[in-house]
């Protein structure tokens, strides 16, 4: 009873938040317009899509509800009723399917003369009406495999669901299942034979060759035999062996799921989990997601103001055809009123795994590589009904996926706001339009108020298609969920589908999106040249494209966001002009790469918000996850610094070089683009020494595959498997190396000091050379290994310290727990003069400085080699005394003879930039020299090295 009440309040949740298009259970279509099936891979009907599409059919496939077997009466299903049924639903829902194929060149005659000679038996009769031998025409063939593939999807469904029913309701289901298996054997067996014969005539059924894996004869074959097996006193064996009876679906050749496809699915799950399991992320998550909420109600309002302007107080144009300031205030009115089924649909979603419009941020091809189910009411059920090995591989595979579960919970609470949102904001309009049209037409104003109240109502209780569609899609949109349109969008599949490419682009469509969302708040005037081309104003016709209609709605909206969007970077660049005072700080990208890491110890981060504190100091408090207004600001922050440097600043200029350079460098700072920065970094200079791009590329590939194993490890982990491999696969000899982002949280938590992951000084294991005398992929490799030590706090204790510019120990954090919460980093600090000279030199294009360099000699360092290094250019003196020298002189290290150099008179004489900065190298250069000679006479590696050439 319980069950039952809780059940109709969430599918209540689902009607009122994603509107009549809430698809069901199992099947849905994804805004590419491919099928997504639950219970089966996408990629499967993908492929049968794409088949038709090349063949001029894009609307997709309509298969209908699944799991209707269960409402289907026994003597309907034994008559044939049932299947008549479902060809009938099928051929309805795909009537614009079935219209394009008899577009095909030879008549219906041409056809039956070519199949005279088709044999098969055990046809159908009830189910086509027609008598064995005959030749179904081909719009019916392909309807009797679509029906084919439903009841078999019909039938695993049925069968999963029968297992956990109570014993004594399982043999009505299981007869049920027993003829829905007889006769789509025979359908099946008819389909094969039409499906021969009509592959030398046909082009769309001749095409269904091309899918890899479909077979429906051998289908027909196993669930023929299944149907003969079938015995009651083996009803358990049978409904196990059922709910895995071959899909009769279409698979591409990579997504089968063989062996190797489904060991690919289950080591993609576990990383994608394991970067996605520190509190931080979901955090991050949750703030980026409700910062944009307040960021688009804004902009309604926007819109709003700019809608009545434009059309005069609605004056002008058609009626609602604009942006009401209204709309803000029924979103809002909407967000609040949702916070009941908000709550509701995301605790569903924790307890079923699946978000109601089943999409997610991750964006896998198998979403449930391990287990059949991410429910967890499934595994009580399982536990009940005696199943423990069902039960123990599901939980396994729930626990594997629990990051991607508390994300689309987190999602799934926004979606939900969302589309309520939208909701009272039609509702509103609705309201609004009925209004004005009423008083048009001439109509009182009683009367008027009656029909808006009306409208208000019939909107709400009987939401139209249309609406319901957008409810779901500006859903997905504003959970930055949905699938890129254009270039970005056709780059998709790419990613997907290419072996091993998911593990360098982990996530594509959710900082494709957020991109794309920047881009329309700050460059995209798109609209607006749309708009003013179909006004047809002299000259207007000379225009190249923007023919694509554009509604006035719409053009507010797009107004708004261009308005909100630079509004708020001209904003920040004006309130960093210094005629606000200097309290607040506001950094963009910060410093070049090279010279970020000479000023890194300061305590200021690159986009973060700095507030004066009363010693002087700024404490930063990082803005760089609240996308997409993030970005917004670290572009008014940029266009700021570019000005500032620039000899010849333009407004203009500057915007527009802030704005694109900006875009590419805040992407590149995103965790979901990692792999790719790093991939980019591998590649490096594409004019340099081939030999030397392809060394860096195997050293990339040796780390990547440290980087996916240690990660999948470390998934594993909890369960045990780590550990067992350890023990009893390496005989306590090798450790087996794992992290995760949870791990790597906490290691930041016990110990925030950060880690040298230099190659080690020791020997390579099964050799007898030292790491750095490794070649590239194994170094590569290595490297890789010791940033995984580095994140988990039973082996970073053993790692060196990581020093910064001047030798200075690096933290992370301040070890503090809120750290694992807190998506915003804060830090306490600011630019020495010395800091501001570096970073005043290097924008203004006169020489930056290097960083240290990692090899003596020739000789690659090590960690402890390179700490060492560095330690000895920042505290040799200019005699080239060092620490432990009688005559050395601690007030003349680096810093100190480059700080007494830039408050000289000298230095402030020089004529040019150019000199200031050679004044400043030479000195860092000598150190540099002095210290290079120290580590040959006291390193012992470095002088047995030196003895031997």
């Amino acid at each position: 009873m319980v069950g039952r009440l809780i059940k109709d309040a969430v599918e209540a949740a689902q009607k009122r938040s994603y509107g009549a298009q809430i698809p069901d259970e199992t099947v849905t279509t994804t805004p590419r317009g491919d099928i997504l099936v639950k219970a089966m891979d996408e990629q499967e009907i993908s492929a049968l899509n794409n088949v038709l599409s090349e063949n001029g059919f894009t609307a997709g496939l309509n298969l209908g509800r699944i799991g209707e077997i269960f409402e289907t009466p026994f003597e309907d299903m034994s008559s044939g009723m049932y299947l008549e049924t479902v060809m009938a639903n099928i051929k309805e829902n795909n009537k614009a399917l079935f219209n394009h194929l008899r577009r095909d060149t030879k008549t219906m005659d041409e056809m039956l003369a070519m199949a005279e000679a088709t044999g098969y038996d055990n046809i159908v009769a009830s189910m086509l009406k027609r008598k064995p031998g005959d030749v179904a025409p081909p719009e019916e063939v392909l309807g009797g495999l679509l029906a084919t593939i439903k009841i078999a999807r019909d039938i695993q469904h049925g069968a999963a669901q029968a297992r956990y029913l109570p014993k004594e309701e399982r043999p009505a289901a299981y007869n049920k299942l027993g003829l829905l298996v007889g006769l789509n054997s025979n359908l099946a067996a008819q389909v094969s034979g039409n499906v021969s014969e009509y592959g030398r005539g046909m082009a769309v059924v001749r095409n269904l060759a091309k899918l890899e894996g479909f077979d429906v004869s051998a289908y027909a074959e196993q669930a023929s035999k299944f149907a003969d097996d079938l015995d009651e006193n083996l009803m358990e064996y049978h409904l196990a062996q059922l709910a895995l009876l071959p899909n009769a679906a279409a698979r591409a050749k990579y997504a089968d799921n063989g062996f190797l496809g489904k060991t690919y699915d289950i080591a993609m799950e576990a990383y994608i989990n394991a970067l996605l399991s520190s509190p931080v992320t979901h955090m991050v998550n949750i703030a980026g997601n409700a910062s944009f909420q307040a960021l688009s109600l804004l902009e309604r309002g926007v819109g709003g103001v700019i809608g009545n302007v434009r059309t005069l107080g609605g004056m002008r144009g058609e009626v609602g055809d604009q942006g009401y300031v209204m709309d803000a205030v029924a979103e809002a009115h909407g967000l609040m009123m949702a916070q009941k089924d908000a709550m509701l649909l995301m605790a569903n979603t924790m307890v079923t795994g699946q978000s109601s419009d089943l999409m997610s941020k991750i964006d896998l091809r198998n979403q449930r590589a391990i287990g059949s189910t991410d429910n967890v009411a499934d595994v009580v059920r399982s536990l009940q009904n005696g199943e423990y090995f069902q039960s123990a591989v599901d939980t396994l595979g729930i626990a594997n996926r629990l990051s991607g579960r508390f994300l689309a919970s987190e999602d799934e609470y926004f979606k939900v706001i969302t589309g309520r949102r939208v909701l009272y904001r039609e509702a509103y309009r609705a309201q609004m339009i009925a209004k004005e049209t009423s008083l048009l037409a001439g109509e009182s104003d009683e009367v008027a108020k009656q029909r808006a109240q009306e409208a208000y109502i019939d909107m709400m209780t009987n939401t139209p298609d249309d609406v319901s569609k957008m409810m779901i899609s500006e859903a997905r949109k504003m959970a930055f969920q949905g699938t890129p349109k254009g270039l970005f969008g056709a780059l998709a599949p790419t990613v997907q589908n290419i072996p091993g490419m998911k593990f360098v682009v982990p996530f594509y469509n959710t900082p494709t999106n957020v991109i794309n969302e920047v881009f329309d708040r700050t460059l995209n005037i798109y609209p607006l040249y749309r708009a003013l081309k179909q006004t047809g104003l002299p000259g207007t016709q000379l225009m190249p494209g923007g023919n694509a209609p554009i509604s006035g709605r719409d053009l507010d909206a797009s107004m708004a966001k261009l308005a909100v969007g630079n509004g708020i970077a001209l904003s920040i660049y004006m309130m960093l002009g210094g005629d606000e005072g200097d309290d607040v700080y506001v950094t963009g990208g910060g410093p070049n790469y090279k010279t970020s890491r000479a000023t890194e110890s300061s305590g200021v981060q690159p986009y973060s918000i700095g507030v004066k504190q009363d010693n002087g100091n700024y404490k930063y408090y990082s803005i760089s996850r609240f996308d997409p207004i993030s970005a917004l600001i670290v572009m008014g922050a940029d266009m700021r610094d570019y000005i500032k440097y620039e000899d010849d600043p333009s407004v203009v200029s500057a915007l527009m070089k802030s704005y694109v350079l900006t875009s590419a460098q805040y992407a590149g700072s995103m965790p979901f683009l990692q792999g790719v920065a790093e991939l980019t970094s591998a590649v490096g200079n594409p004019n340099a020494d081939t030999a030397d791009i392809i060394d860096r590329m195997f050293g990339y590939a040796g780390g990547m595959a440290v980087s996916v194993g240690t990660n999948i490890a470390g998934q594993a982990n909890p369960l045990g498997i780590t550990a067992y491999g350890y023990e009893f696969l390496t005989g306590d000899k090798y450790p087996i190396v794992n992290q995760t982002s949870f791990k790597a949280s906490m290691e930041r938590l016990q110990d925030p000091l950060r880690n040298n992951t230099m190659l080690p000084a020791e020997t390579a294991p099964l050799t007898d050379k030292p790491y750095t005398e490794l070649n590239s992929f194994m170094q590569g490799f290595y490297k890789k290994l010791q940033s995984a030590k580095a994140r988990n706090a039973y082996y970073s204790k053993d790692l060196p310290p990581k020093l910064d510019f001047w030798g200075n120990a690096l933290y992370a954090g301040d070890g503090k727990v809120t750290e694992m919460f807190n998506p915003v980093r804060i830090s306490e600090g600011k630019y020495s003069s010395l800091d501001t000279e570096l970073i005043n030199l290097s924008k203004r294009g006169f020489g930056t400085f290097s960083l240290h360099n990692k090899k003596i000699g020739g000789r690659q360092l090590n960690a402890q080699q390179f700490n060492a290094f560095v330690d000895a250019i920042n505290n040799i003196d200019g005699n080239g005394n060092y620490l432990d020298d009688p005559n050395y002189d601690p007030t003349d290290r680096l810093i100190d003879a480059l700080n007494a150099e830039i408050a000289s008179d000298d230095y402030l004489l020089l004529e040019t930039g150019e000199d200031q900065f050679d004044a400043l190298s030479n000195i860092l250069s000598e150190r540099r020299g002095l210290a290079r000679k120290y580590m040959q006479k006291t390193d012992p590696l470095l002088m047995e090295l030196e003895a031997l050439q």
